[in-house]
């Protein structure tokens, strides 16, 4: 078995804690293939076809989950980040860096990495918020050709083909950012914006619990703070805002947040509605939506029915699918089409399609898109949403 050893040095950020760190990533590839490599000049070019960033996170035991969330979001133009935190053992992170090896397109594609040194996370805390600026600017340092990033959990799964998210993206403007938000503060989050807190895990590691000032702080009138969901996609240029922050505000603003529960539910929703330069491009979606029934019940009760009405939701994502749950067979079968154990396939795979073989054995153009009738709903949502945006001055002012 060979080593690949491939050394990323992070940028010294300042969200949290002041820190530099020396980021390894690993790949492992123990097998070979017929076909090493993509056609280096695509048959049908298309400059508008987007290419997206993907940081997808787990902790312990998550490597197989995340694994497979990879098959099923994977698509050859796409970047994909990996990291399972430090509760997850350090041989857990080798077996996924295995898994990744394993699969010779990944390979090929080199574009797929796994973080070998994880991140400590609280999800109450600041070093949530830690962890999704890392991770971005770890994408930023390795490629600058994506259009967006995504960070998903590895209780996420994909409700329509990559090829059908690509082609839709590929009419969205390139300035928007798709972030839940909203301003209306309740009483029990206003408690918690004026709660002072101290995450230990960004200086202490898994040790410690997080500490709760004894005294309430007042809301600050220098900006308007919003809150929703952490899951985000964020244009390119809006991440580099967030990590180099040419103005003051992303510093100002991760410095009040470093001591604020939760604050990976508010830091980009604040930074976005505060920011003169991107208040106006923002959609209130991440385009997922929360699957709330987890109940064990038989796989056949999940068919083609149940497809069509995952589909008609205006949504890329769904998210809270335990690892059990006979949903991700359902969409595995009825909408990505991906046999088990193989990766989604798309208008790249070039492979005959069967019960006994893999389509995506045999590579082709990857700039070639075959988008079938999953995502209509999105689609109509999406044009809706973007005309809407095109008659307000200030989209975080409409809610």
């Amino acid at each position: 078995m060979s080593l690949f050893l491939k050394q990323i040095l992070l940028f010294s950020l300042l969200p949290l804690s002041i820190f530099c760190l020396l980021l390894p990533l690993h790949h492992f590839h123990y097998h070979t293939h017929t076909q090493t490599h993509f056609p280096h000049n695509p048959t049908y070019p298309n400059p508008f076809t987007p290419r997206i960033a993907y940081f997808i996170t787990g902790t312990k035991n998550d490597g197989p989950r995340i694994f497979r969330l990879l098959q099923a979001i994977y698509h050859p133009r796409n970047y994909y980040l990996l990291h399972l935190d430090q509760f997850a053992s350090s041989k857990q992170r080798v077996q996924l860096a295995l898994l990744v090896s394993s699969v010779d397109v990944f390979v090929a594609a080199a574009n797929v990495n796994v973080v070998e040194k994880a991140d400590a996370v609280n999800e109450e805390g600041s070093s949530a918020l830690t962890l999704v600026l890392h991770g971005a600017a770890v994408l930023l340092k390795w490629k600058m050709d994506w259009d967006w990033f995504v960070n998903l959990d590895a209780s996420d799964y994909p409700l329509i083909p990559q090829d059908d998210f690509l082609q839709i993206m590929s009419f969205v403007p390139r300035n928007l950012n798709f972030i839940e938000y909203n301003q209306n503060v309740s009483p029990e989050e206003y408690q918690k914006a004026a709660e002072v807190i101290v995450d230990s895990r960004l200086y202490i590691q898994l040790k410690g619990k997080m500490f709760v000032g004894d005294k309430k702080r007042a809301l600050p009138s220098a900006f308007k703070l919003f809150m929703g969901s952490q899951h985000v996609i964020l244009n390119r240029k809006f991440v580099e805002y967030s990590i180099h922050g040419w103005e003051n505000l992303p510093r100002l603003l991760l410095l009040y947040f470093s001591n604020t529960r939760s604050s990976h539910k508010r830091y980009f929703q604040t930074l976005a509605c505060n920011a003169k330069e991107f208040s106006d491009a923002v959609i209130n979606s991440n385009l997922r939506f929360i699957n709330s029934d987890n109940t064990a019940r038989d796989p056949s009760d999940f068919g083609a029915s149940n497809s069509d009405r995952l589909l008609k939701r205006e949504a890329a994502f769904v998210g809270n699918i335990s690892a059990d749950s006979p949903l991700l067979d359902m969409i595995d079968a009825h909408i990505l089409h991906r046999g088990r154990g193989m990766v989604s396939p798309g208008g790249w795979c070039l492979g005959s399609s069967n019960w006994f073989s893999d389509p995506c054995d045999e590579w082709g153009d990857p700039s070639v898109l075959r988008p079938g009738p999953a995502a209509k709903g999105l689609e109509k949502f999406l044009m809706k949403s973007i005309k809407d945006k095109s008659i307000r001055s200030s989209t975080c002012d409409h809610q």
